[in-house]
């Protein structure tokens, strides 16, 4: 059995991601604790109190950090200080040449010295690495494919940048536009919507499996991030049907499209549908952000 918790972050419209999972190691009988991301700076005091009170321990075997935005790793901080952390993953920016706030280098490094201060050992694993006998592996990114978003985060921007996405959302607005002259009112979604960051788009996506069941765990991966875990996944023969799905950045129209909700979780086939999806967003969030 796999124990998922996603503990809020952030108040009204802010949101974030802070989940805790807790299961048994098959390799070796033990009880595991994960932490997926860690909020805000004051969600991590939450996250520490939580695994201490509903899982009886102070020890996390693996955290996290999906991406470095501040709704995923500032709560970080805490849990490293105040939880006995063997491992942290965490993908490093520097390591590839590539510093400066485009790219949230800084603050990597910052997490990674409190986790070294700690006596926790930081890893940096891409697509292919696994932990506690095979139960988790990490589907996604590709170290080629996480340089080639930091590259573009560089870019991202840069005044011709944000040329295109004014000229980009200019023509979104025209489609919504002739989407309600023909009775849609975009309330559907018919693609990701111009797609989403980068930066997002290097999120660590997660795959768990365990005693027949599967949990996908997505941070802020796009499109274009989770089709090539997918591809990762299907190669390892480790694809098959989702129990759980981490629904991406909160829910947003620029993550996901049909097609890429179809190879993941499988066509729509009614009331008999096994398996949930969860979405963690801001109390106060606008309805028009989020997939219907």
């Amino acid at each position: 059995m796999i124990e998922i918790d996603f503990l809020w972050v952030g108040e009204k419209a802010n949101t974030g991601d802070a989940i805790t999972c807790h299961f048994t190691d098959p390799a070796t009988g033990q009880d595991v604790v994960i932490v997926i991301d860690g909020g805000f700076v004051e969600t991590g005091d939450r996250i520490a109190s939580h695994v201490r009170q509903y899982y009886g321990t102070s020890r996390v075997d693996l955290v996290i950090c999906t991406h470095p935005d501040d709704d995923h790793i500032r709560g970080l901080f805490a849990v490293i200080e105040e939880l006995d952390v063997a491992r942290l993953l965490i993908h490093r920016p520097a390591d590839y040449g590539y510093t400066g706030d485009n790219v949230k280098s800084g603050l990597v490094d910052d997490l990674i010295a409190t986790a070294r201060d700690n006596g926790t050992i930081v890893d940096h694993g891409f697509a292919g690495t696994t932990y506690f006998g095979g139960a988790l592996t990490i589907a996604g990114p590709s170290e080629a494919y996480y340089q080639e978003m930091l590259a573009e985060q560089v870019g991202y921007s840069s005044p011709t940048a944000s040329v295109v996405r004014a000229l980009s959302k200019a023509a979104s607005a025209v489609v919504v536009a002739i989407r309600s002259l023909g009775r849609d009112p975009g309330e559907t979604m018919t693609d990701d919507n111009g797609g989403t960051t980068p930066r997002n788009n290097t999120s660590i996506v997660t795959n768990l499996a365990l005693d027949g069941s599967r949990a996908f765990f997505t941070g802020d991966a796009g499109v274009p991030a989770l089709n090539r875990a997918a591809d990762h996944l299907d190669a390892a023969g480790k694809s098959g049907a989702i129990e759980f799905f981490d629904v991406p950045h909160h829910g947003s129209r620029h993550n996901l499209d049909p097609d890429t909700l179809t190879r993941l979780l499988g066509p729509i086939v009614g009331d008999d549908a096994v398996g949930s999806a969860f979405v963690s967003i801001g109390r106060e969030a606008e309805d028009s952000d989020l997939l219907e």
